[in-house]
């Protein structure tokens, strides 16, 4: 599945006016009151003006026939670049220090492409650089075949040598992003010529090319041209270099410019997807991705139609700032959930192997005095919804809730109540103190609580709720910095902490396996192998079912599959290893006003989320909407 375009548009010239970050910004619109407070924006001046890289050089010829065409803000697409200034704004390497926050900043929206994209809304896998693939019988291997006809930007092929050298550079250098991944899993790989090869595994894993080459959301593994960067140290090498030509890559956008004020990427007329008949070109011309300031100016911003793309509000925010500006709109047009899943949960970690909350009893009694649905209405203004299994609510897991409601049925997770918490206490050994507030052998329970920054809305209503049920809790909420929270939970000191869990998007066992012993600390005071797998939980009957599925492909019709996927969801639900309250749903709001065709639940054709190597899919589906 993928998308294309009408043919026969004029091609353009780069406007040969020198723009600066300051000309453009004041190009954009015309003053705007700041969301939600006062602010003061940025002059008025005439429109039309478009982002463009000083000194450019012209980006393509007419039509033969026609005249030149300047490109102005109606087609280009401006992107939010960050607060004052892009930080190491020249550095194109995916794979160096910090790799993965510029391969989701600007380069997966740009020069760099995947084998597969993938809708999470649905789960279906959409064939791009790789037409097709094959995991071996016995999961040891997977051969794939590369689209004919893909060429770099440089023109020169894409073939089975350039993922061969890419995969095994990244194996075989440890300072690399993802290198201990490709260590552990490839052994190597077989070219079988330019347009077929093989990855061979050290171990079996039937999710192997699914998880690193198809979902593309936590981890995006590019593959890197091999006529340039062989010759180059991967740890220092920015590929970066207007006289090469570089970056080199294969997607429909070259980089025209880079600086601390602004990327620029203009639309390249020569890709391959256009040249081969597999696509149509975006009507894109120009990216800008540009410091449009934090906050509140920022929203202000897109509510004057100066962004484009994929800024987060809050549910209150996003009705105010539609009401000023009809043509911001996020995944569902009616509230209050506005926002769209992304595959993580808004849980209550518990630590369940030290500490208080090492007794069954005393996590079930800290269930039951949760109520989720409050939880949702006065943090995140009912902007999600309660959940009790650690599932996303993504189509492709629909079938496993359904398989596993009975479970659910039997448990009542989402029962809050002061007689369960009463008697969940008693068994464990408590009673209230005069103060009303759980104590044992005089000795009151004061758990340790914790709360990242920015979940900051979850704190307040989570320790209202347990302190009504009688847990002396003081939620300890770390204003400026994470680093504390996470030296606190990773290594075994926390008690209980808010925290979002990432996991489970087309299957169970995504998340279901973080709760297998091997995550966890090996002792306490030392860090846990998995940043999301922090409940200590240690149950030699639940690893097994985990180490089962680990080589089983997943499939709501194969028995074999789905009751282990029960046996563990069962002992998931009996002993309360962690609980789930809610889904996190950003409320990604996208701008209408110079680009529609946008994902949205009625076209749900790829998840909202920027960040995400499938928006690609929206940047070749979007149209221009010809408004001043």
């Amino acid at each position: 599945m993928y998308y294309t375009y009408e043919k026969g548009r004029k091609q353009s010239v780069m406007n040969s006016t020198r723009f600066t970050r300051r000309s453009f910004l004041i190009g954009l619109g015309s003053t705007t009151a700041l969301f939600l407070a006062s602010c003061a924006a940025q002059p008025s001046a005439p429109p039309g003006a478009a982002p463009a890289p000083a000194n450019a050089a012209p980006a393509s010829s007419a039509s033969a026939g026609g005249a030149d065409e300047a490109i102005t803000r109606q087609n280009t697409l401006i992107h939010y670049g960050g607060d004052t200034e892009l930080t190491e704004p020249t550095n194109f390497n995916p794979y160096s220090l910090g790799g993965l926050g510029r391969i989701r900043g600007s380069l997966n929206k740009t020069f760099l492409e995947f084998l597969y994209y993938y809708n999470h809304n649905d789960g279906s896998e959409i064939p791009w650089l790789a037409e097709s693939y094959k995991v071996a019988d016995d999961f040891m291997s997977v051969d794939v075949a590369i689209r004919s006809g893909v060429t770099w930007n440089d023109g020169t092929p894409f073939t089975a040598n350039d993922v061969k050298f890419t995969l095994e550079k990244l194996r075989d250098t440890p300072e690399l992003a993802f290198s201990s991944d490709m260590k552990e899993w490839v052994k190597d790989v077989t070219v079988v010529d330019d347009q077929f090869f093989t990855i061979n595994l050290n171990k079996a894993n039937p999710r192997f090319f699914y998880f690193y080459f198809i979902e593309n959301s936590e981890i995006q593994i590019s593959i890197l041209p091999k006529h340039i960067w062989e010759n180059e140290d991967w740890t220092t090498f920015q590929n970066h270099d207007p006289e090469r030509g570089l970056p080199v890559g294969t997607g429909p956008f070259k980089l025209a410019e880079a600086s601390p004020q602004g990327q620029f990427f203009d639309r390249d007329d020569n890709w391959w997807g256009v040249k081969t008949g597999f696509s149509l070109a975006s009507k894109i011309k120009r990216q800008a991705f540009i410091p449009l300031g934090t906050g509140a100016s920022m929203k202000a911003r897109m509510i004057n139609n100066e962004v484009d793309v994929d800024i987060t509000f809050q549910p209150g925010e996003f009705v105010a700032a539609n009401a000023q500006n009809p043509d911001l709109r996020s995944w569902n047009a009616q509230g209050p959930s506005f926002g769209a899943p992304d595959a993580c949960l808004y849980t209550l970690g518990l630590n369940t192997k030290w500490g208080p909350m090492a007794d069954v009893h005393v996590r079930r009694a800290v269930q039951a005095a949760i109520n989720r649905q409050q939880m949702v209405d006065l943090a995140y203004e009912g902007g999600t919804v309660p959940l009790v299994l650690p599932f996303s609510t993504f189509g492709g897991l629909d079938p496993y809730r359904e398989l596993c409601q009975d479970i659910v049925d039997k448990y009542k997770p989402d029962n809050s109540s002061q007689d369960l918490v009463d008697s969940e206490m008693a068994a464990a050994g408590y009673a209230k103190d005069g103060d009303g507030f759980w104590a044992k052998d005089g000795q009151r329970l004061t758990p340790d609580a914790y709360c990242p920054t920015w979940l900051g809305p979850m704190a307040p209503v989570l320790e209202k709720q347990l302190r009504d049920a009688g847990f002396d809790v003081t939620v300890k909420y770390n204003a400026t910095t994470n680093d504390p929270f996470f030296a606190a939970v990773r290594t075994g000191q926390a008690d209980m902490w808010i925290i979002v869990h990432c996991g489970s998007s087309r299957e169970p066992w995504g998340t279901l396996q973080h709760y297998h012993h091997k995550f966890n600390s090996p002792s306490q005071g030392q860090t846990n192998n998995y940043i999301w797998a922090n409940s200590q939980y240690d149950n030699p009957e639940y690893d097994v079912l985990i180490d089962q599925l680990d080589g089983i492909p997943p499939s709501p019709t194969d028995k074999a599959y789905t009751d282990l996927v029960r046996q563990a969801v069962d002992i998931y639900l009996r002993d309360v290893i962690e609980i789930t309250m809610s889904e996190e749903r950003h409320v990604r709001v996208y701008n209408y006003h110079y680009w529609t065709g946008w994902p949205n639940s009625d076209d749900a054709y790829v998840a909202p989320y920027a960040l995400w190597a499938s928006i690609m899919l929206a940047l070749l589906k979007v149209e221009p909407t010809s408004a001043a």
